[in-house]
């Protein structure tokens, strides 16, 4: 039996969770397409119990930090997660970058992990809980090269560039794009996949680099040193135990 009260209050959080900014309650209606009076009972409902926040200067709503209790828990459990913070530490320590552990969610690059050079939050990465289309980002690009093509998007850039990105991604096993970034400098992103026991790519491991430093930098040693730490991290969840006793080399 649906529950129309909790799909709907469900709504104005997705709603919300698009944009990190104040919304109105005018903008709230129109964007979910409920009616005023019932957009505001959802609201006050979801303030009381934290998971939007009110601004008492500006009246304007916000999405609130409880609703990362909702993930969080989930996410503490995961193994990936915990087992994938060892390798990121090691990848920041060796490229002296910041580096990521992504999951494919809703068509989506989902970050659920990230380790800043010297611990130092940088708001230009890929943070906790942030996505990213997966054409527009290494991750995605090698998760997508792992794809079957029938199970791949259909929106993906139909260039004969981005096809020859992904066919170099999968012979390689590692993935590299190049951003222009509005305003800020290009940077360059690398990743490689995780599998587990199965040998199922589960998800993608990558690091990110300004393309001034990239440009100094010995690039084949940055690029096998994400693919190390992805082939670390699926080694730590079966990946290559599992392999050697199938070619009964265990």
């Amino acid at each position: 039996m649906r529950n129309a009260t909790l799909e709907k209050g469900l709504l104005v959080l997705e709603t919300m969770s698009v944009e990190a900014r104040e919304f109105s309650l005018a903008e709230l209606a129109e964007l979910t397409g409920l009616a005023k009076s019932h957009a505001c009972r959802l609201l006050k409902s979801l303030v009381r119990q934290g998971y939007v926040v009110r601004s008492s200067a500006s009246r304007g709503y916000q999405i609130g930090l409880r609703t990362l209790e909702l993930s969080a828990s989930i996410l503490e459990r995961m193994e990936l997660r915990r087992m994938g913070l060892t390798y990121l530490h090691e990848l920041t320590e060796r490229t002296k970058s910041p580096s990521y552990l992504g999951l494919l969610h809703l068509g989506k690059v989902l970050t659920v992990q990230t380790v800043y050079p010297a611990g130092v939050y940088s708001e230009d990465s890929p943070g906790f809980g942030s996505t990213m289309e997966l054409h527009d980002s290494a991750m995605g690009r090698v998760l997508l090269a792992h794809m079957k093509p029938e199970h791949r998007p259909k929106n993906l850039p139909d260039t004969e560039d981005f096809a020859m990105d992904l066919e170099d991604a999968e012979q390689t096993g590692v993935a590299v794009i190049h951003k222009v970034r509005r305003d800020q400098p290009e940077v360059v992103g690398v990743a490689a996949a995780v599998r587990n026991s199965r040998g199922e790519v589960i998800a993608a491991l990558g690091a990110s680099i300004l393309q001034a430093d990239w440009d100094r930098r010995y690039q084949p040693q940055f690029k096998n040193a994400v693919l190390q730490a992805a082939k670390g991290l699926s080694f730590a969840m079966g990946y290559s135990a599992n392999r050697m006793v199938v070619e009964g080399l265990a």
